[in-house]
Formats: C-alpha cells, structure tokens, sequence
C-alpha cells in the first residue's frame, strides 16, 4: 500500500486528497483500489493533523518502523539466515506433491520428529552445503524455515533409512506428477551410469573394486544409474556392487521400467558403453526400440562398411548433418551424424599434434614420442626410427566430427540423431550429480540403507535442479548455476526485536533472484512483518 495525491478541481479552486491505495492483481493485470481517504491536504497542514496521520501511518508500518529505528540503533538483531533458496527449492518441493506425500508416506510413523522437513532439508543440503551429515547437522542452523529449527543431527540418520524405503513409491508418484504437469507420454528413455566412492569403512560384498570413474582405483565404489525422460526430469535412479560394467546394467532396467511405470512404447537410448549384442538382444525381447551410440573405430562393421558408404548427408542445421545407411545383410539401420563445427576442431587438434611430432622428431625426441599413445597413433616405426604415417593420418580424419547410431526405430534418421542429442542432458545430469550435489564421495558408515538413502537425496534434489532448468527454458532463460545459488542466497531473513516485539525482516532481492522467483512462482515476502 501506498499514499497518493488525487487533485481535483471544484467552483474554480483546486483540492489535493491525500489516498491510502493498494495494488491488486486482477485477471492478469495491475489494478489500484482505494483503501481509505485521508482527507483534504490543506486542511491537514491547517489544522497540524499531517504529521499525526504521518505518525500513525509508520506505526501501522513495519517496513518505515524499523528502517527509522535501525537508523537510529534501536533495533536487537536476533538472527540472521539465508532465506531465498528456502523459498525458490521449496516452491519447486510443493509443485512436485513432495512435501504432502512425504507427510502422508510418514504420517503412521513415530519419528519424534517432521519426517518431510528432514527429507527437504537432506536434498536442500546437497544444492547449498553438500558435505556429511555432521556438517549438515550445522548447516541447518544457518538456513531460515521454521520446519528445520527442531532438527538434529539424529534425525538426519534416522531420516535417510526411511527415505530410501519409500523410494520407489516416490519415483512413482513423481513419475505420474510429471505427466499431469507437462502431459507428455514417454516415449524416449536415457540412460546412463556413474560411480561414487567411500572415504574410510564400507563393506565388502557390497562396495567393491571397479573401474572408477572418479579415477580412485583404490576406494571401494558403487555404480549409479539414472533413468531420464527426454526432457530432463529423471524417473529413477539404481545402485550396483562397484564392479558392475555398465553393459551389465541395461538389462534390469530395461526388465524393471516397463513394469514399474505401466509403460507402452518406450525407446531406449544410451551411449556407447552399453552396446553389446547380449543387451540389444534383450532390449528388443522386452519389445523395446532402441538408439544407440556406436563405437566407430573398433566395429569392423561400422568402420569398413557404414562410414565407407557414399551418399549426401541432409543438413539439420548448421552444427548437424545426417546420412542413413542400411547394412541389408544383416537388416541394421544406421544414421551417420555429421558435426562441420566439431570437424574442424579435429582437424586442428589433429594439426597440433602432428607439429608437435615434427618438431620433436628434428630434436631427436624419438623415444619421447614411442611411449606417448597420442603421438604413436600416427607414427610409422622401424626399429629406432619413426615417420609420421601418412595412412594413419588419412583414416584418422575420416572419423572427424562424425559419430554412427544404430536404431531399431522407424523414425526419420533426423528425428534419431536428435533424440541421441537429447543424451547430453544425461551428462550434463552426472555433473549436476557430482559438481552440484555433490554426491562423492560418501562417508556414511553405519547402515547400507543410509547410503542408499543419501544417493536418494542427491536423485531428489537433481529432480529440482531439473525442473528448474526446464521452467528456465520454456522462459528462454539461461542462467548459471552459480549464479542462481548466489544471488538467492543473498535474500537473508533477518529476526530482531524492537522493544518487546520481534519482526521477520528480508533484505533486498539481488541479480537475478527476483527473476528466478517470477519464473518458478515464488511470492516475494514483505520487507517487514511481525513475528
């Protein structure tokens, strides 16, 4: 609310009314209603009535109340917490049915404690202050929701267990809450793995040695799998012993989808490192089709045969052409993807290499150049000499900017290699995993199911990352993450007291907070409000 000044004009003299007005939103517009009339301006300064109506006004006022007694040093400060990711990750919890059917899930359950809190508090720690539950435990100190102020650092213990419990009931409802938010059938499903590891204990026969793809050969690992919708919102998310090879996961999956999400056509698309004939086999016994990546250099097939065959190549745009191939004989289709942009850049990085062997190769660096992968590759040796190859050279370049997919799919070869596109938001999703929320490594030592309970919270709090990055999109928004964290962070709630009063005030919205809130419907609070 505000106060304006009205002049009207009446037997030829003008009169100024002072209005006390609010703003409405009113099917989709601004309105201005008047609240009351403060009367006559000259008549107030007549009668020495304005500075009482100034006077009541600001005590009636939180916001000038406080500014005036904190100019003056009047005010107690009592805390001071980070509010505006409470607010923004919060919006994005109720849209997604979390917080009632976490309340429902444990509302038979004797916990001492709010259980949905806890769960909202676990997957907000992994966006804000990823880190153990000890930190946590502290962390959540300096965040403002007046859920987390009887929480402790037991309750975050005994919260993990009952999450991972109730997992699958989780994914499933917010697999239905997607389709009633977007209204979209899935039809294309992504799928790709990653590894954590643990620091200190863990237990054998269930963490194991594998290929670590954080590069800590020596921790104890587990593989994770992520299953996403095309546009981003991952479905569910899997756990296997650390040695399990990626190829080794497709088939569950793939076994366990259709019956957990009743669903009809589904299209399965992964990279490389799941294609083996063992899995497409199965895929396709499951009634699914598929798209995959292809290995170019080591498949015979697809090395001799496919990029072999002639045929212009339809431009998608500008950073995409696409040829189809069909290996008859066999009955397989392939779509060869072509990239000019990225083919340059092979070209150069090819260029610098083959510079760096010459150069070498006049200083005499001959053995330098033997024990190095990169440069061997193009290198023709004769006892202890070496040439560059000119062979090599040439089939290297025939692999520039191209990758080769291999579909069972009667979409048009455009539609596949976009689909394949799609892939990306599952790598973009593994370093939302590690670098945002930070899933690795893990220090849990006492139960499995606080582990799994842990990674759960991680899958929950990329569900959020998700949407928001996909509420951004259909704004035409981008905005880096850092950015984002940053900037809401800044909205603080700060308590004091004045007097025998206590007031909830929020300092000033920063950067881009105010458009993130507008974007995913966040109602900025008051400047000032009692408490």
């Amino acid at each position: 609310m505000f106060v304006r000044s009205k002049t009207i004009r009446a037997n030829g003299r003008t009169y100024q009314y002072l209005h006390i007005v609010e703003n409405r939103w009113e099917k989709g517009k601004v309105r201005q209603r008047i609240v009351g009339s403060l009367g006559r301006l000259d008549s107030l300064l007549e009668n020495g009535d304005l500075e009482q109506v100034i006077t009541q006004l600001v005590e009636r006022c939180p916001t000038v109340k406080l500014l005036r007694a904190q100019a003056a040093g009047a005010l107690e400060l009592e805390s001071d917490r980070v509010w505006g990711p409470v607010l923004l990750f919060g919006r994005l919890w109720e849209e997604l049915g979390l917080k009632d059917l976490l309340r429902e899930l444990s509302r038979r359950q004797k916990f001492g404690f709010d259980f949905e809190r806890m769960a909202f508090a676990l997957t907000l720690q992994r966006l804000l202050e990823p880190g153990s539950d000890l930190r946590g435990s502290k962390w959540i100190e300096t965040v403002h929701d007046p859920g987390f102020a009887k929480l402790r650092l037991s309750h975050f213990y005994r919260a993990l267990g009952f999450l991972w419990k109730k997992k699958e009931q989780i994914e499933e409802a917010l697999y239905q809450r997607g389709l009633d938010l977007f209204n979209q059938d899935l039809d294309l499903v992504f799928f790709d793995t990653t590894s954590t590891y643990f620091e200190g204990q863990a237990w054998e026969g269930w963490a194991k040695l594998g290929k670590s793809k954080d590069h800590k050969p020596d921790h104890l690992q587990l593989v994770l799998g992520v299953v996403m919708r095309r546009d981003g919102l991952p479905i569910a998310c899997e756990i296997w012993p650390g040695n399990m090879a990626d190829v080794k996961t497709l088939v569950p999956v793939v076994e366990g989808l259709r019956k957990r999400f009743k669903l009809r056509k589904v299209v399965l698309v992964c990279d490389r490192g799941m294609v083996s004939g063992a899995n497409l086999k199965a895929v396709r016994q499951a009634g699914y089709d598929y798209i995959v990546g292809m290995k170019m250099r080591r498949l015979v097939e697809v090395r001799d045969n496919v990029l072999a065959r002639a045929g212009r190549y339809q431009e998608v745009a500008n950073n995409l052409h696409v040829k189809e191939v069909w290996v008859r004989n066999r009955n397989r289709r392939y779509v060869i993807c072509f990239n000019p942009e990225e083919a340059e850049k092979d070209r150069r990085d090819r260029e610098a290499i083959l510079e760096k062997i010459r150069q070498k190769l006049a200083s005499g660096g001959v053995k330098k150049l033997i024990g190095n992968r990169g440069y061997k590759r193009f290198l023709k040796i004769d006892k202890a000499t070496a040439t560059i190859d000119a062979r090599r050279v040439q089939e290297d370049a025939r692999y520039d900017g191209k990758y080769v997919l291999r579909t069972t799919t009667k979409l048009p070869a455009v539609e596949v290699a976009q689909a394949y596109k799609e892939l990306t938001w599952i790598e973009r999703l593994w370093r939302e995993l590690k670098d945002v929320v930070e899933v690795r490594p893990i220090y849990h030592h006492i139960k499995k199911d606080n582990v799994k309970g842990h990674i759960f919270a991680c899958f929950l709090a990329l569900y959020l990352v998700a949407l928001l990055k996909r509420k951004l999109a259909e704004a035409k928004m981008m905005l880096p993450w850092d950015e984002m964290i940053r900037d809401s962070s800044a909205m603080r709630a700060v308590v004091v007291r004045l007097g025998g009063e206590r007031y909830l005030m929020r300092t000033a919205l920063r950067g881009c907070a105010g458009t993130l809130f507008r974007i995913v419907g966040v109602k900025v609070p008051p400047l000032a409000q009692p408490v």
